[in-house]
């Protein structure tokens, strides 16, 4: 089973400390601490791959590859998992 969890990217906004995040060498403040504990939690044999659309893009082979998808949603982040 390939399971793909997704993070979306946070809006540029004073608390997405997006430009802050440049003088500290970071792409994303927040880790997806969420996702990590439910990765923890499926059975190990399963494999998992996690994307941070802070961090990396997500693309249609990633999707492809998934036999579930599992995604983080707050309404405000609502229009990026829109496709």
């Amino acid at each position: 089973m390939n399971i793909l969890m997704v993070y979306p990217m946070y809006p540029d906004t004073f608390w997405s400390f997006k430009h802050a995040l440049k003088f500290v060498s970071k792409k994303a403040s927040f880790p997806p601490l969420g996702l990590l504990t439910v990765a923890a939690m499926l059975p190990k044999d399963w494999n998992k791959k996690l994307i941070d659309m802070n961090a990396n893009q997500l693309i249609d082979d990633d999707i492809l590859w998934a036999d579930l998808v599992l995604l983080v949603l707050c309404l405000y982040k609502a229009n990026q998992l829109m496709m």
